[in-house]
């Protein structure tokens, strides 16, 4: 009965650890995890309290960010988000020399909204080497519905 407890924990610890790889955590300027992107649900970008606010798509040339509102909000390139002026405002682990913060739990995920019929992304602009003004949590709360 012992033995068969430990395989069991054994066997969920894999899983999560297997779904986690299919999640790639956003840090903002600061370090802080304020969002991820779980390819487990179409690419969709979740804060940390579940609540889904936008999703990754591409159109064969760029990787896009569109909200669920319908709204073009930027692009993801390299593992970093930059916003329509070309300003980064947030980023995977290791993709931006910056120290991050200890991740806290996350939220159950609520509902995906169906996704919008998507607007012509605009031109991509020349990326800059600076943070922008907005917050990765303003930025993604532009995309909520």
């Amino acid at each position: 009965m012992k033995e068969k407890s430990i395989l069991v924990f054994i066997y969920l610890c894999l899983m999560s650890i297997s779904a986690g790889a299919q999640e790639i955590t956003l840090f903002s300027s600061d370090g802080e995890a304020i969002a991820y992107i779980d390819y487990n649900k179409d690419a969709t970008i979740f804060l940390w309290d579940g609540t889904p606010v936008a999703f990754i798509t591409s159109d064969r040339i760029d990787i896009n960010v569109f909200g669920f509102n319908g709204r073009f909000l930027g692009w993801y390139d390299n593992g970093i988000i930059y916003d329509k002026n070309g300003y980064a405002v947030g980023a995977k682990k290791g993709a931006i020399n910056m120290v991050t913060k200890l991740e806290r739990v996350k939220s159950v995920q609520k509902i995906t909204p169906i996704r919008p019929v998507l607007p012509i992304t605009p031109i991509k602009p020349i990326w800059k080497n600076y943070w922008s003004n907005t917050s990765l949590l303003e930025f993604l709360y532009y995309g909520k519905k």
